[in-house]
């Protein structure tokens, strides 16, 4: 059945709303229905923008009125607006939520936390070489092209749009750092041991872990262009460094093909001076890097909350106090991983590139 907000005839829905979707970001385009052709449109405020950890299904409410709409009805209100936003990309568990937030205060940049279209466009992305693809490769990139338009909008003259990716859409970040708008890209990282110890420490890290394994898994085959794993013979531990492992791979291919358009961000490192992290991360996004601002930002409460619940306390103390006690409960587990990340580098070039030295703290960290 076709969504509520139009029909199988195509009528047009969008009527006064058109104008508005090249005005401000006020509009969101939420996500994607493929099968239909289709996206759903929401509006918020700058508010939300601030206030919310994801822009999926919980930016959704009483407050957010919506509609589904063509793809092609609003391409054609679209079609002259620029492209040009930047990303974030992670492994995961790696303060993510936090940079976004803090480069979200400065003046230039306007936050965009995981829009829900982004995974979605990954997965469809992957899938453009077989059969089953809904699209070519040609509609892939209209709609693509139709997604960062409207992140592209901004509130304020001059600012740049920063899109936080959810964690494995890091697989679209080759083909989003080649186009022609070249954005730039912040990389979060963690080292194996404290990644996993880190989400071996909670039940949210070890649900995404069981989440996430399988479909990590034939990313990686994908991009190996082997099979050598099977999940069900693999420990917690070691589906967590297959987790790892998949999102370092998809972020080292794109900061290799693109080295001046990234800058990976050792998670440890940064909590370890938060303020030249935040600045070199500014500077490399090309925005102004002033100390009095950067020093009220990272001031600010902003690093005493828990980044995706601003009513909960969580410092830079409470993760070492959470890694300490996950490495005395899971030493195993984390041993376990560990050794499967070495294994595998062993045998494959393409992992063991970014476990160099240089590359041990962070894709691109020298």
């Amino acid at each position: 059945m076709p969504h509520a907000g139009f029909d199988s005839g195509g009528t047009r829905v969008l009527h006064g709303l058109g104008p508005q979707l090249t005005a401000t970001p006020d509009i969101l385009l939420h996500s994607l229905d493929p099968v239909h052709e289709a996206a759903y449109l929401v509006r918020l405020t700058s508010r939300h923008y601030l206030e919310a950890s994801f822009l999926d299904d919980r930016v959704l409410g009483d407050d957010t009125p919506g509609l589904w709409a063509r793809l092609d009805e609003i391409a054609e209100h679209t079609a002259a607006l620029p492209e040009r936003c930047d990303f974030i990309f992670h492994v995961g568990h790696v303060g993510s939520t936090l940079l976004s937030r803090l480069l979200g205060a400065a003046p230039g940049i306007h936050a965009l936390r995981e829009p829900t279209a982004l995974p979605l466009l990954a997965q469809m992305h992957a899938q453009l070489s077989r059969p089953e693809s809904l699209w070519s490769p040609e509609r892939f990139e209209e709609v693509l092209g139709l997604c960062l338009k409207l992140w592209s909008r901004t509130y304020g003259k001059g600012q740049v749009p920063l899109v936080k990716a959810t964690s494995w859409a890091s697989e679209l970040a080759p083909a989003l750092l080649a186009r022609p708008s070249k954005p730039r890209a912040l990389m979060m990282t963690a080292s194996p041991e404290s990644w996993l110890a880190g989400v071996l420490s909670s039940q949210h890290g070890l649900g995404d872990v069981r989440a996430s394994a399988a479909i990590a898994m034939a990313r990686l085959h994908r991009r190996l262009g082997a099979e050598p794993w099977r999940l069900h013979t693999m420990s917690l531990g070691e589906r967590a460094a297959l987790v790892w492992t998949t999102e370092m791979l998809a972020m080292d291919t794109a900061a290799r093909a693109n080295p001046d358009q990234v800058l990976g961000i050792d998670f440890d490192i940064f909590l370890a001076d938060p303020a030249q992290g935040l600045t070199k991360a500014l500077k490399h996004l090309g925005q102004p890097a002033d100390s009095t601002v950067v020093q009220a930002i990272v001031s600010s409460p902003l690093m005493s909350r828990y980044a995706k619940n601003l009513g909960q306390s969580f410092t830079a103390a409470t993760r070492r106090q959470l890694q300490a006690t996950s490495r005395a409960n899971n030493a195993e587990e984390i041993r376990k991983g560990v050794a499967w990340i070495d294994a595998a580098a062993s045998r494959f070039p393409a992992i063991a590139r970014f476990l160099e030295p240089c590359y041990r703290d962070g894709v691109l960290a020298h």
